[in-house]
């Protein structure tokens, strides 16, 4: 049977310490997908650069990023010989996280405890809370 690895990232040293976790577990096993996954909230983005700012173009070059980083995470897997799925979306990064997983069955989802959004001490991210509570998936945390 296949199982399906959901691997979340943001671009942050946990998002890359998780991949290399994945990666130890997949590289000796078969019968595996793995998907990279970043979801960014577009609409939050946009106040992040100056009013007079074309929407359509700051929309671009967010997702653009986004694609980077998840080309950055894949690479890691890439290097191995093995085949990554990559995913951007758009939308509330915890809720979009797991559902994706709901909808497709995946077997694990896998995410650093805390990204680059966090206040240093607090214990989890609040994507990574957001995503145990709401994923019926098993979510594994790298530290």
């Amino acid at each position: 049977m296949m199982r399906k690895y959901l691997l979340a990232t943001d671009g942050s040293e946990g998002s890359r310490r998780a991949a290399y976790f994945l990666l130890d577990l997949v590289r000796e096993a078969s019968g595996f997908e793995v998907t990279v996954i970043q979801v960014v909230n577009v609409k939050k983005e946009i106040y992040n650069y100056p009013l007079l700012t074309n929407i359509p173009e700051i929309e671009k070059f967010v997702q653009e990023q986004a694609g980077e980083i998840v080309d950055e995470t894949a690479v890691i897997f890439e290097n191995e010989g093995i085949q990554v799925n990559k995913l951007v979306l758009d939308g509330d990064p915890g809720h979009e996280i797991a559902e994706y997983a709901r909808q497709e069955n995946v077997n694990q989802i896998i995410m650093g405890s805390r990204g680059l959004g966090n206040i240093k001490g607090l214990v989890l991210g609040s994507v990574s809370q957001k995503v145990i509570h709401l994923a019926s998936n098993p979510v594994t945390l790298v530290k």
